[in-house]
């Protein structure tokens, strides 16, 4: 596998051009030009929570119909297994809980997940109805989940049909019992949790989830969500959620639409102000299987220090570089997540250049 970077560093402004399959309304996203970090939270914040239509509870059974169907059956991601058979298949309002007693229509039913246990913000409104985060899963799995935080399991005391496990924490900064949804579906809880934690900043003060503090994710669950969201990327599945979800909730998450804003916001470089703002990265195609191109044509005067490195932070290539253009060709990558970041004294950057799969 080979990779291709092409640096642009331009005196024209900061201009980032971004893609994604999904599709929000035209101009949805448009007064977050040229904003990165605490600003483009804040500016999502403001957007995601303009408009917003809170459903009832009961309404999600319906919703979820449209939002959440698998060839006309629940997609639960307590069950699930991308690319292979489930165990079993939930069908819609027939197998709505209910009572179960294990897992499964035969033992039991579906119901209404709250990714963020509802405990943590005392069942309040509109959290607890939220689509985004409250999602169709086996009852008797969710049972189990009850309300402990996701995280990775180094020893399970209990493992669902399709692989998810209760047991004791792995992540680094949290000793406590976790679950572990399927490494498909990592991204997805990531995402949720990102979106969140953007949507609701000014009530998650009052929340009292480990996972949160001060207002924002605490460092262990940012860090353990950041890997989840590189490991796992966007799917066809969040994107069909994200635009059906809009017809309902009149809002998105915004990460779905663009994961690489969660870098932005939550990655290595997060607060690091741009006091450089002649800095432009265009960045084709993006993601890519293949290769990539980002362009180096600068007048910048002081050397700067260029480097590659992968999400969790393992470095592949640096130099100080004072060259106006350059053309640096890697290859034989594996396959992963990886960024470019470009820093002097006066400035410090850090783009999301590509997803190979």
């Amino acid at each position: 596998m080979r990779i291709y970077f092409r640096f642009s560093i331009l005196i024209v402004g900061l201009l980032i051009i971004l893609k994604s399959t999904a599709q929000p309304p035209a101009n949805y996203y448009n007064a977050t030009i040229g904003l990165t970090g605490q600003p483009l939270k804040i500016k999502l914040h403001d957007i995601i929570s303009a408009g917003f239509i809170s459903n009832t509870y009961a309404d999600l059974w319906t919703i979820y119909q449209t939002t959440d169907s698998k060839n006309g059956k629940v997609w639960d991601m307590y069950s699930d297994i991308p690319g292979g058979t489930a165990p079993y298949l939930f069908t819609f309002i027939t197998d709505q809980c209910g009572t179960y007693s294990g897992e499964g229509p035969i033992a039991g039913c579906y119901n209404r997940e709250h990714t963020v246990p509802q405990s943590w913000f005392s069942s309040a409104s509109p959290m607890v109805s939220d689509l985004y985060h409250v999602v169709p899963t086996d009852g008797h799995v969710n049972g189990k989940r009850s309300n402990y935080p996701y995280g990775d399991v180094t020893s399970a005391s209990w493992t669902s049909l399709n692989g998810s496990k209760l047991g004791t924490s792995a992540v680094t900064g949290y000793t406590g019992t976790v679950f572990e949804p399927i490494d498909s579906f990592k991204g997805d809880f990531a995402r949720i949790y990102f979106y969140m934690a953007t949507r609701y900043k000014d009530e998650i003060p009052s929340w009292t989830g480990e996972p949160f503090s001060a207002g924002d994710l605490i460092a262990w669950a940012k860090n353990m969500f950041l890997q989840w969201n590189a490991l796992d990327p966007v799917s066809e599945k969040e994107r069909q959620r994200n635009n059906t979800g809009y017809s309902f909730q009149h809002n998105r998450n915004p990460y779905v639409d663009h994961p690489e804003w969660i870098t932005s916001v939550w990655g290595p470089a997060a607060g690091i102000n741009n006091v450089e703002n002649n800095i432009s990265v265009s960045i084709y195609p993006n993601p890519t299987s293949s290769s990539i191109h980002i362009s180096i044509n600068t007048n910048i005067n002081k050397s700067y220090e260029l480097s590659l490195f992968k999400s969790d932070g393992a470095n592949i290539f640096t130099k100080f570089n004072n060259s106006k253009e350059e053309e640096i060709d890697f290859s034989g990558l594996p396959d992963g997540v990886y960024f470019v970041k470009l820093k002097n004294d006066n400035f410090s950057k850090v783009e999301k250049i590509v997803i190979l799969k």
